[in-house]
């Protein structure tokens, strides 16, 4: 029995960084920034002294160091409480967690962007981000046995790719060489999803 549970930690464990790193930068994202908008203070700080750059690095900066925080947190309880082997290099799960960050971003703001209430970008987010997680990124479901299409639609969410990094980094040991076709896919999410947003503010501003 005591096999038996470790087992389930040393699995679910890596796979809690996906979930929560998703759900801490997507969610709280696009909730603050709508709810901003509902506020008014998005409108003040636009006339601002302000460059657009400038803005959005202040409004995503405290979400990204956060989640870097809770990744340090929940690496450091995974392998010294829970005794989870880190068999692979950190350097290639915090590069990971970073592209992984990044596409997280662009989601909540795209949500921000579109999303008309606070009520509706939380509910959004959570479809994108908590549901995606656990049934489409081989979480509860080998992605060798679901139906191709849903195979297919899996592509569409980045945790697909994290779940894949954090599992071979934990687990397998993998490195560079093994994982690089998940680093090309969360790069070009995060390519997509950034300038995505850009253009939805940008349009918004005008």
């Amino acid at each position: 029995r005591d096999k038996l549970v470790t087992g389930v930690q040393t699995c679910a464990l890596p796979i809690l960084i996906v979930v929560i790193l998703a759900i801490v930068t997507v969610q709280q994202t696009a909730v603050s920034l709508v709810r901003e908008r509902e506020l008014g203070t998005a409108e003040q700080l636009t006339v601002s002294p302000l460059r657009r750059g400038e803005l959005m690095l202040g409004k995503l900066l405290p979400w990204t160091v956060l989640a870097f925080v809770d990744l340090a947190v929940i690496s450091a309880l995974a392998v010294w409480v829970f005794g989870v082997p880190l068999r692979g290099d950190p350097l290639v799960l915090a590069a990971g967690a970073a592209l992984f960050v990044f596409c997280c971003l662009g989601m909540g703001l795209v949500i921000s962007a579109v999303a008309p209430s606070v009520d509706v970008a939380n509910i959004a987010a959570l479809l994108l981000t908590f549901l995606p997680a656990f049934l489409l990124s081989g979480f509860v479901f080998a992605l060798n046995q679901i139906p191709v299409v849903l195979q297919w639609i899996s592509m569409a969410f980045p945790a697909r790719y994290m779940m894949a990094i954090s599992r071979g980094v934990f687990l397998k040991g993998a490195g560079w060489a093994e994982l690089w076709p998940e680093f090309v896919g969360l790069g070009i999410y995060a390519v997509v999803a950034l300038t995505a947003a850009s253009l939805l503010f940008s349009r918004r501003t005008r």
